[in-house]
């Protein structure tokens, strides 16, 4: 076993959080909880986690999932593309493997959804290969523990990390020694104020020895931020709140939003009502701002605006616009749940 494996193995022995996908060897379980992890903090994750594979067991549950069953399972995590993904692995694994997630490290890495990072956490944690698996924490490690100059982030860096990755790996516990690495950089090696005293392996890490924590890894600058002021409607009726099934190809699709524009598109008060005519064929008379939420979308910063509006005389709800319940299984966006839980009294209707 490499000296840096067997002081890291030693500290993760006696320092791993208990973790409830840690309690698992099944490959299903623990792929569900990459996909999951990704983007979301830990503590995030435990719930949905644990309600989902009680709803979805193995692929082929997951494989016969219908959106909204989707949409249902993964609430609280955001992202939805990540599920939609998970889905179609779910289905690859069902029509190529006869629903058992596959051994083989070429054909998981062929499943849809499925990178370098997944392949290497479900082969290594659950089947006990000695594949790598590189992630965020993993780059912060090594850049720092090697003195690693180069952006993580290009092709020299990355090819350095997974260089250092390889040399430490313990190929006998594959599985243990990611999952250490992986928590050595979530709770000690963090992203500020590293808690170097704490590390393992500090004794011979070139970042602590030249003070260069702070510095690597080296990243690029991360895009500026687009600011946004998007506007919806809220419109109550006697089935809930007005609200339309986003278009697939568009952020949050195949879920329940507001009547707006988007929410990525600025949209001045005066434009909102003749937009609406534009877009969903409805006559709909504004109000004044009622709740204003804000939200952050990739790199889109969004202030929302939900306006009281109400169907014009004459109009009904019809086309792509319904009546949606506020309650139960409904898959409003996180941003229009935002609005309608501020703007909305206890009994359902609009704050005045």
């Amino acid at each position: 076993m490499p000296p840096f494996a067997a002081r890291l193995l030693r500290w993760y022995e006696a320092a791993r959080r208990d973790l409830p996908w840690r309690r698992s060897r099944d490959p299903w379980a623990i792929w569900v909880s990459e996909v999951m992890l990704q983007q979301t903090r830990v503590e995030a994750v435990k719930e949905p986690f644990a309600r989902f594979l009680r709803s979805f067991p193995t692929p082929a549950a997951f494989a016969a999932a219908s959106d909204d069953e989707l949409l249902h399972a993964w609430r609280g995590l955001g992202y939805y593309r990540r599920a939609r993904l998970l889905r179609d692995g779910a289905r690859a694994v069902v029509a190529r493997h006869g629903g058992a997630v596959p051994q083989d490290v070429e054909a998981l890495g062929d499943l849809p959804g499925i990178g370098d990072y997944t392949r290497g956490a479900v082969a290594s944690i659950a089947f006990g290969l000695a594949e790598l698996a590189v992630d965020g924490n993993v780059e912060r490690v090594a850049a720092r523990h090697r003195g690693i100059r180069d952006g993580v982030d290009t092709a020299v860096g990355k090819r350095a990390v997974r260089e250092a990755v390889t040399d430490w790996l313990d190929r006998d516990r594959a599985g243990d020694f990611n999952q250490a690495l992986m928590e050595l950089g979530a709770t000690v090696c963090t992203p500020t104020s590293p808690a170097c005293e704490r590390c393992p392996v500090a004794a011979d890490c070139q970042a602590k020895a030249l003070g260069l924590t702070a510095d690597l890894p080296v990243k690029k600058p991360k895009r500026a931020a687009v600011e946004v002021t998007a506007r919806a409607v809220l419109v109550t009726g006697p089935g809930g709140l007005l609200g339309h099934r986003v278009p697939d190809g568009e952020p949050n699709a195949g879920q329940v939003d507001l009547p707006g524009e988007g929410p990525l598109r600025s949209v001045d008060a005066a434009d909102l009502a003749g937009l609406l005519r534009q877009r969903f064929d409805a006559r709909i008379a504004l109000g004044p701002v009622l709740a204003t939420a804000k939200h952050a979308i990739t790199h889109h910063r969004i202030t929302m605006h939900g306006h009281a509006a109400t169907l014009a005389a004459g109009a009904r709800a019809t086309g792509r616009l319904q009546w949606f319940p506020l309650a139960g299984d409904a898959p409003w966006t996180t941003l229009a749940r935002k609005l309608f839980r501020q703007a909305l009294g206890a009994d359902g209707t609009l704050r005045a």
